[in-house]
């Protein structure tokens, strides 16, 4: 896969990260395919449009969770053959929500929006073992990022709220540095 990063736009650094159907978009008509390099062997300018597949991505906008089907474009390295995804960072790797949903989602739990998990399932439209995996993945991923000392020192709503109001360029940085640190995105594995 192909992670896609705004450092190849800079008109992203005065977007908000509101509606993620938008910032995916706008992440995916700026892609110049001359800049990319192959996550696999390293090639540059090797990459051709492959070929594409759609895809559901759960977002969560106005308090409501939205299902939406996007197109994923695939790209071929003619150095090494093998095909590569581009994804912008709205986007967990395999799986079907947005990063925002799964934030949010969070964050609704660690402050007893609803009266139950249950309640807080059905209002995001989920499977409460779904909300679970989510949630171990959260706890598992803060503590990596953090480190075990200050994953203790920091609670799992002060690290969420962090996330919540930090800027799209912040929000997007630590998700880069996520992704080089460890080679894979926030959240990924919760499928």
């Amino acid at each position: 896969m192909i992670r896609l990063f705004s450092q190849l736009c800079k008109f992203f650094k005065q977007i908000p990260f509101e509606n993620e159907i938008t910032a995916f978009n706008k992440y995916v008509s700026s892609v110049n395919v001359e800049n990319l390099v192959c996550p696999f062997c390293g090639a540059k300018h090797s990459l051709a449009s492959f070929a594409f597949y759609k895809r559901h991505l759960v977002t969560y906008n106005n308090n409501i969770a939205e299902d939406n089907i996007i197109i994923i474009s695939r790209y071929m390295c003619s150095s090494c053959n093998r095909t590569h995804a581009l994804l912008p960072p709205v986007i967990v790797p395999y799986m079907s929500f947005s990063f925002k949903f799964t934030v949010y989602l969070i964050y609704d739990y660690l402050v007893h929006k609803y009266h139950s998990v249950e309640a807080m399932c059905e209002h995001y439209g989920i499977a409460i073992s779904t909300f679970y995996r989510i949630l171990k993945k959260f706890k598992e991923h803060k503590q990596i990022w953090l480190g075990l000392l200050e994953d203790k020192l920091i609670s799992n709503l002060s690290f969420v709220r962090h996330i919540i109001n930090s800027s799209f360029d912040e929000l997007e940085n630590f998700i880069i540095q996520f992704f080089k640190q460890n080679g894979l995105s926030f959240f990924q594995g919760t499928s």
